[in-house]
């Protein structure tokens, strides 16, 4: 009987695709991550997704605004851990010192950074929430990745460059619609996102790419995503239509 650990049994690429999104992201268990990283190399449509994901987060970290501490942020954090030394017996600080020294500030700079950032984080996220409130709309709120659901839906033609994301909590209504490498659609068309139930397709809305083919869309349904089997991208009127008519840009299972 051949076990797992053959080197010659075929690997297991549907478990790993499963992964792939949480192993992107670090969600994995030790025994998850094994089994990624054993098959990995031999299943290329895995290897496509994650580098699919990896670039997804390299383009959320660079649309985060870079903020840099005050020129003299670090002067004041010396002088406030400096020693004190006797006025009458000056003394040289010993290398050891100096690197401690540096260490505790690059700890601190580090430290104060990302308080820095995540203030700004939270005071957006709270206006951003205030705003959808006052506009009777709803807000997507990520406070745990336990039940977080992802899924990469790749382009209906092959070779194409068009990609979509999905992301969702387990068992909500709300989902996150993240586009990039779409082509700009035909003049007065626009895209427009649909989820499968059964034999309905429903609506989740539309949304436009910018020059470089990025788009979003915060979408809200009648049912928990989970409940949902596939999901798709047309090319629609500007309007919107009723059921999906225009060319299928990308499509996946949920």
């Amino acid at each position: 009987m051949s076990s797992r650990n053959d080197t010659h049994a075929a690997p297991d690429c549907d478990s790993v695709e499963l992964l792939i999104p949480d192993y992107a992201f670090g969600l994995t268990t030790p025994e998850e991550t094994r089994l990624v990283e054993t098959n990995l190399a031999a299943c290329p449509e895995a290897v496509a997704q994650l580098a699919d994901y990896r670039q997804l987060q390299d383009e959320m970290r660079l649309s985060v605004p870079q903020i840099e501490p005050s020129p003299d942020l670090e002067a004041r954090l010396m002088a406030a851990i400096a020693p004190a030394a006797p006025a009458q017996t000056p003394r040289r600080v010993q290398p050891l010192a100096w690197l401690a020294a540096a260490a505790i500030v690059a700890l601190a700079l580090t430290n104060i950074y990302w308080l820095v950032r995540v203030n700004d984080l939270t005071a957006r996220q709270a206006e951003l929430a205030a705003q959808l409130q006052s506009q009777n709309e709803t807000a997507f709120v990520l406070t745990s990745t336990n039940h977080l659901r992802w899924v990469r839906l790749p382009p209906e033609q092959e070779g194409g460059d068009a990609t979509a994301f999905l992301m969702w909590n387990a068992e909500s209504e709300i989902g996150l619609m993240y586009a990039r490498g779409f082509p700009q659609p035909s003049p007065g068309r626009t895209y427009q996102l649909w989820l499968t139930q059964g034999d309905q397709r429903v609506s989740a809305g539309t949304f436009t790419v910018n020059e470089e083919g990025i788009g979003a869309l915060l979408f809200h349904v009648t049912e928990p995503i989970d409940e949902y089997t596939w999901a798709r991208i047309t090319e629609e009127p500007a309007t919107g239509s009723d059921q999906p008519e225009g060319t299928v840009i990308v499509h996946g299972e949920l």
